[in-house]
């Protein structure tokens, strides 16, 4: 593994161990072996590192989604899938969620990033709702409005979950990915037509 990748690879255990409060480029360096001034070379100053770690988090989350829109039938084992890989993810470059309010505030190109990330996502989400009701998923009769605050649930579940759990159960690992998927597919059941709800409930 080249330095630059062990350097992003430490700093994501140590961030993600001990936040990023406490967290220098020494503590990097020495949990690597290697000198500050090697770490300085590839990376100037921690925020740089961070901003790495954010922008594969977000090529994860692009990916993720244009699995779902290559998708030929978006079915409700699809939403599964999607809710599990994006967790799973999330899980990985947890202590971005964890401490998203300050890293926005102290990488002001995170929070622009962000903004638009969402702006993008909720078209492409309320694409997918209209095809749920398309094929029988969705009942017919939600309002525009409410599918509009659907989508902001999610995104207030997916970037907060780990903050919940933190705080509450605090699970590791795959038991708090699938304690949380089932939470998060819960938020769609009310708005599943009488047959899909009879999917999911069989499902689980």
């Amino acid at each position: 593994m080249e330095t630059k990748e062990r350097i992003l690879k430490t700093a994501l255990d140590l961030y993600n161990e001990q936040g990023v409060h406490t967290i220098t480029s020494r503590h990097i360096a020495a949990e690597m072996g290697i000198s500050a001034g090697n770490l300085h070379y590839h990376f100037k100053h921690t925020d740089e590192i961070i901003q790495t770690l954010y922008n594969r988090l977000a090529v994860g989350f692009d990916a993720i989604m244009a699995a779902v829109g290559a998708a030929s039938d978006i079915n409700l084992d699809i939403m599964k899938e999607f809710v599990s890989r994006s967790l799973e993810l999330t899980y990985k470059y947890r202590f971005i969620f964890l401490h998203f309010v300050e890293i926005g505030l102290r990488i002001p190109a995170i929070r622009k990033d962000y903004h638009a990330l969402t702006q993008r996502r909720e078209k492409e989400f309320l694409a997918i709702f209209d095809k749920f009701k398309a094929d029988g998923i969705f009942k017919q009769d939600i309002p525009a409005s409410v599918l509009e605050a659907l989508v902001t649930q999610i995104f207030i579940m997916g970037d907060f979950w780990l903050s919940n759990n933190e705080l509450t159960g605090k699970l590791k690992g795959s038991k708090a990915i699938a304690y949380y998927s089932g939470i998060f597919a819960s938020m769609f059941y009310p708005y599943l037509t009488k047959a899909a709800q009879q999917l999911m409930y069989d499902a689980n």
